[in-house]
């Protein structure tokens, strides 16, 4: 029992406070996240049709827009997912995601391409995860962030915990974290004046 104690401890520094999170944030560039359970609230909904099986996701408009925003912004954005889903890759598109890899399981070997394939420095990045193939990517990214409803060992490998829960607002949670540490939420404000 003590042994699965010092798995799931956290060796990582969590923040103590928002204003400790802030300080981090002004330095991200680069914002990633899983889809399901984090974008999407998990649940995946199926159609089969002769041509095979169709999968919808929602995602909730307030994260959508958020990362519309971070993109527009200059702040680069992107998914590593586990699934595939050529509907949610549109949408994306349409949002000006920068990077969208599917179907990938190897998340952290995901995420070292991206750094490097962008220069952006991995301290320079936030990743948010709800599941355990997250974890090696909250460990590697500056900012490690598990959503409210995430899995006990991705809360406990996190430097953060979002308020929401993944699919209801966690993303535009952490969104706005970041433009408002970087001084551009102002900016945001004002295009709805």
């Amino acid at each position: 029992m003590k042994k699965r104690h010092r798995l799931l401890k956290n060796k990582r520094m969590k923040f103590k406070s928002q204003s400790q999170l802030f300080k981090a944030a002004k330095k991200v560039k680069l914002v990633l996240m899983d889809v399901d359970g984090v974008l999407t609230n998990g649940v995946v909904n199926h159609f089969a049709l002769e041509e095979g099986l169709i999968e919808f996701k929602g995602v909730n408009t307030q994260d959508a827009i958020s990362l519309a925003w971070l993109s527009n912004s200059q702040i680069k954005t992107g998914i590593i997912s586990g699934r595939n889903s050529a509907g949610l890759a549109e949408r994306l598109k349409a949002l000006n995601v920068s990077f969208i890899y599917q179907g990938r399981l190897d998340k952290k070997t995901v995420f070292d391409e991206i750094c490097r394939n962008s220069a952006i420095h991995p301290e320079n990045t936030l990743y948010i995860g709800d599941d355990l193939p997250d974890i090696p990517v909250i460990k590697s990214a500056g900012i490690g962030v598990a959503v409210k409803n995430a899995r006990p060992e991705v809360k406990q490998a996190a430097d953060w915990v979002t308020k929401n829960d993944g699919g209801a607002c966690a993303v535009r949670e952490i969104a706005e974290i970041v433009l408002k540490a970087q001084g551009l939420w102002p900016k945001i404000l004002a295009l709805f004046q």
